[in-house]
């Protein structure tokens, strides 16, 4: 089929898919989110186990998300239509990319809101509010943000404007440039902050920690972690690389380009914990100490260091920007289908999805203030959207498509899609993908619902 078949564009060069697929894989789970599971499921076992799972279950489902895009070279929505059309396919298996784009929608309905606070500890950081804060102040500045609606209002809505100011671009002039330059900056920045922190913290307790474990450390609740969180980090069952691969040009290898997608995600992950690690050993912060590890815990370390400011600032930028090169890719299945199904201008479109994001989202920021109560299960509007999306939708979503990739689309189609250019890497990842990452994500998301 011809390149121009996909009305979104091509990418120029692989590169430049590696950097947008890397873009969408690195966010928030690498950078806040990685740290502290990794901390609270004993350090080197949860990231050996957490290696394998990237290479048994994230790579392989990628690859098949990526391959299933570029068969058709359209949105998702319209490939399995067309795939079923030609009677490929059966009709129902349309339900797939819908749930895509609903689980990446939802995502980015909270995820909007925790880029916020990135943004509003960025303007703190360059502002000096970190300077010689104590534990309760810390720990009260992140009570004042959540319990200050009007504040969290102001940076949801900045984030989600950029977010549609840069989906809303042709892929060339939008996603392309955006990432090209932003991946490498935040990799940069990465690289000098790790430096620094293991310069001036506690390098050797860091790098024991992470990189030591014994097999007694390795339980089925931190596979249950490891499988989650190479799922969520990788942004696979959402959409987002089934999209990208519809742009990918037929020349290019996927099994290349999305290994080293997976190489620059756990690149990221790793450095974000050399940065972090060092810090909290040196001053004795605990390491399980979840979520608040980054906006509680940090702002005490940095303001204490000489240059805190600064590298606080840093940091946080790291932060917001991780957080926009993955949030741009939960926008895209849904803007891509509107503008190729109804010829909706992509930032028209762009603008219409990121007004409906944004309106559920003052929900979710709401949920930590205002609207606390419990709907269900004794959770509130926020905790049912996490719950719901990373032990629901995203699951189900990676499985169906990838028995949908492994088990009905014709195995001629899949090698003609040069999935790799050798035949035994095909075989690993087509038997890898049927064999183990399928029944690997089912056990483990029927394990996580009967709470085993």
């Amino acid at each position: 089929m011809p390149e121009s078949r996909c009305l979104q564009g091509i990418w120029s060069s692989p590169w430049i898919f590696i950097f947008a697929a890397s873009g969408s894989a690195v966010g928030l789970g690498n950078i806040w989110k990685f740290p502290y599971v990794l901390g609270q499921n004993g350090g080197g076992a949860f990231l050996l186990v957490y290696c394998l799972c990237l290479l048994l279950v994230g790579l392989p489902v990628l690859m098949a998300e990526v391959a299933l895009g570029r068969t058709v070279r359209s949105n998702p929505i319209d490939t399995v239509n067309d795939l079923s059309e030609r009677r490929i396919v059966h009709p129902a298996w349309v339900f797939v990319p819908w749930l895509a784009g609903i689980t990446g929608f939802l995502i980015l309905t909270f995820y909007s809101v925790i880029a916020g606070w990135s943004l509003a500890y960025l303007d703190r950081a360059v502002s000096g509010d970190f300077k010689d804060i104590t534990q309760v102040g810390a720990a009260s500045m992140f009570d004042n943000l959540l319990a200050t609606p009007t504040e969290m209002l102001l940076w949801h809505s900045v984030f989600m404007g950029l977010v549609v100011l840069t989906v809303g671009q042709s892929v060339t002039r939008g996603l392309s440039a955006v990432v090209r330059i932003l991946l490498p900056i935040l990799v940069v920045m990465l690289l000098l902050l790790a430096f620094y922190s293991m310069t001036i913290g506690n390098m050797n307790e860091a790098l024991n920690f992470m990189f030591r474990w014994s097999w007694q450390d390795i339980t089925f609740e931190v596979v249950l972690s490891a499988v989650g969180l190479a799922l969520f980090s990788l942004s696979v069952g959402m959409g987002a690389m089934f999209a990208y691969g519809a742009y990918m040009s037929k020349r290019m290898s996927i099994a290349r380009a999305c290994s080293i997608v997976v190489g620059v995600d756990l690149l990221v992950a790793i450095l974000a914990g050399l940065v972090i690690f060092p810090l909290v050993f040196s001053f004795n912060i605990d390491v399980e100490a979840g979520p608040s590890l980054t906006f509680v815990s940090l702002p005490i370390i940095f303001g204490s260091l000489p240059g805190g400011q600064f590298f606080a600032g840093v940091f946080f930028l790291l932060l917001v920007v991780a957080a926009l090169t993955s949030a741009i890719s939960m926008l895209e299945l849904f803007v891509a289908w509107l503008h190729e199904k109804f010829y909706i201008a992509r930032l028209k479109a762009a603008l219409l999805m990121g007004i409906a994001v944004w309106f559920v989202g003052i929900a979710v920021l709401l949920s930590f203030n205002h609207w606390d109560s419990k709907i269900v299960f004794g959770l509130n509007f926020f905790e049912l959207l996490d719950e719901f999306t990373s032990l629901i939708l995203l699951p189900v979503g990676a499985i169906l498509l990838s028995v949908l990739v492994a088990w009905f689309i014709p195995h001629s189609m899949l090698q003609n899609e040069m999935i790799t250019k050798q035949a035994n890497h095909f075989q690993w990842w087509y038997k890898t993908l049927k064999y183990i990452s399928i029944p690997a994500m089912i056990v483990i998301t029927l394990a996580g619902w009967i709470g085993v």
